[in-house]
């Protein structure tokens, strides 16, 4: 990566009907540090940028966890296709290409070379049916379609057997619910964040039950025997930290065999933070691409902690962690951050989005999203280079974790 521009890595996961991610999709930005403008006005300019980035800079497993990512193709990369692995990438058509001849060859020779193909922004247009036959995914922004179409008929009007039909822009459970019935099978959007249940509801007990183990968790004043007693009221918590421990070779002469024993090998802070991801992991109500957000807000608040003199980094980390409770266990934060009686800097950094915890929650977000205008608006004392390396390593750690803990 050169001094004169810094890769910022936008991923959006890509959800099955039953919450399951399958893909990402990836849209990098390259913004220039001296003038803070982004070079990514040029499109296929914009689709090198995320594939060196993506398969050579980061590395897509990394990236992607091991599943497909989804870009942008312009014109001119539908004709020199990208040297990668096929069954790593969809291609994606924009929607203001045109569907010629030699364009149509080119996404055959595509599929041809092992690609999957997706058209991207499909509206109605009649001019894009034309791509139809062509192409193995269709992508329909249900918030931005032609006059007399709606998402059901352009399924309707043009299903096929095996084309795939993806819904994206979906921002509510009521969405997400429609367009499954409607029979898309692929889904796009932050619907998965937002505090409401999506699978079935547990009762109350089981989700007091979680908040009480979170409360010990978050605790700073917690002991580790407040600790072991609230994991260990739980076999399969228990069962799945002690494996995780054990793969984890933390301990390399003898096998950890206890939580007790788990805590003095690894650590107090590290015994909290595999539990909480594990204990939020068995609200199995919610799709796993809303576990991954809390993990990957977390390891980037506790990163960018780091270059906080004075700022705790474990506590920066759970307060990334819980900054998506409510979605979790559908209630309310405030109320979440009054039953757990959370310390107050982290409670105004959840609530109110200030002091150093909340400055630093909120660049996590921004990093999360890839939203490059809001990260140079927030960052004033980090550099471009050192966020883009932050938000790589949060990415890499965050994929190598759910491998590790069986959650991938």
């Amino acid at each position: 990566m050169s001094d004169s521009s810094t890769l910022l890595m936008a991923r959006q996961p890509i959800l099955n009907r039953y919450g399951k991610t399958v893909a990402y999709e990836l849209l990098c930005r390259s913004v220039e540090i001296d003038s803070l403008k982004s070079q990514n006005e040029n499109g296929t300019m914009a689709t090198g940028e995320v594939l060196i980035g993506a398969f050579h800079d980061l590395g897509i497993d990394s990236i992607t966890n091991g599943l497909p990512a989804f870009v942008n193709l312009t014109e001119s990369w539908l004709y020199n296709p990208p040297a990668v692995q096929a069954d790593k990438l969809v291609c994606e058509v924009l929607e203001y290409i045109s569907a010629t001849p030699a364009n149509i060859e080119a996404v055959q020779q595509l599929r041809r070379l092992g690609f999957k193909v997706a058209l991207d922004d499909y509206t109605g247009d009649p001019e894009q049916d034309k791509w139809l036959p062509h192409v193995d995914i269709v992508k329909v922004d249900i918030s931005d379609l032609l006059p007399g179409h709606s998402s059901a008929s352009l399924l309707q009007q043009h299903q096929r057997d095996g084309l795939i039909w993806l819904a994206e822009k979906v921002e509510t459970i009521k969405e997400f619910e429609r367009c499954k019935e409607e029979g898309y099978s692929l889904f796009q959007g932050f619907f998965f964040s937002r505090p409401a249940p999506l699978f079935g509801k547990r009762n109350n007990d089981s989700q007091f039950a979680v908040m009480r183990l979170l409360k010990v968790l978050g605790n700073d004043e917690s002991t580790m025997l407040d600790i072991s007693r609230a994991i260990q009221s739980d076999p399969q918590l228990s069962y799945r930290i002690l494996q995780f421990m054990n793969s984890a070779s933390v301990a390399k002469v003898t096998e950890i065999t206890s939580v007790h024993h788990a805590a003095t090998m690894a650590g107090v802070n590290r015994i909290k933070s595999w539990a909480t991801m594990l204990v939020l992991s068995r609200l199995d109500h919610k799709p796993r691409a809303l576990l991954e957000q809390a993990l990957c807000r977390a390891y980037l608040c506790q990163l960018l902690a780091q270059k906080h003199p004075g700022v705790d980094q474990h506590t920066a980390y759970t307060t990334g962690m819980f900054s998506l409770l409510d979605a979790f266990i559908d209630i309310p934060l405030k109320d979440v951050c009054s039953k757990l009686a959370l310390p107050a800097s982290m409670t105004t950094a959840l609530l109110d989005h200030t002091g150093a915890y909340g400055e630093i929650l909120d660049l996590a977000i921004a990093l999360s999203k890839g939203n490059w205008p809001q990260i140079t608006g927030l960052s004033t004392d980090i550099s471009l280079a050192d966020l883009a390396d932050i938000q790589s390593k949060a990415f890499t750690e965050l994929s190598q974790q759910l491998k590790l803990t069986g959650l991938s």
